[in-house]
């Protein structure tokens, strides 16, 4: 079985934007959380509409027979478990306020299933690394989450245009 389908990110010029956009999102709210130790909700308002429209968009690609359903079942199935074990009110995964698991949503609703795992997985390594230097930052026992979100999808971008090609 060949898996490079699944770890191939290949965007649309359309897509592209959105990365910018969500990517520039994601800056300001880690200003935002860095100060604040919040994101404004407006943020989490746009994450929901984003992965919300990529949703519609998958389903439409699956209904004018372009996209198999497998796949999009997959990784919308992948988004919903980690966002959920993710929550704050479940746990499992970490411990996150909604605007936090929304905003991990938003950029996975770009990638393709492989790079999902690998960018969930990739929260969990970055927030290993930077959480202690966080906590100095953070109050009443948080810290911002902002930060690994970015540094995550930058590393996931990373990967899937330079370092995943030599594998």
């Amino acid at each position: 079985m060949d898996i490079e389908p699944f770890l191939q990110l290949s965007l649309s010029n359309l897509q592209i934007y959105a990365l910018f956009a969500i990517l520039g999102s994601y800056l300001v709210a880690t200003l935002s959380d860095l100060r604040y130790q919040s994101a404004q909700v407006e943020f989490l308002e746009v994450w929901v509409f984003f992965a919300f429209v990529a949703l519609v968009i998958d389903i439409f690609s699956i209904l004018i027979g372009n996209m198999p359903i497998m796949p999009i079942a997959v990784k919308w199935g992948l988004i919903l478990i980690f966002s959920v074990l993710s929550h704050k009110s479940v746990g499992v995964y970490f411990h996150l306020a909604t605007g936090d698991v929304f905003a991990a949503a938003a950029f996975s609703a770009l990638l393709p299933i492989g790079l999902i795992v690998i960018f969930y997985v990739l929260l969990k390594i970055v927030n290993t690394f930077l959480k202690p230097i966080l906590k100095a930052i953070g109050s009443r026992g948080g810290y911002p989450f902002m930060p690994v979100v970015l540094v995550s999808a930058g590393l996931v971008i990373a990967l899937a245009l330079w370092g995943l090609s030599h594998f």
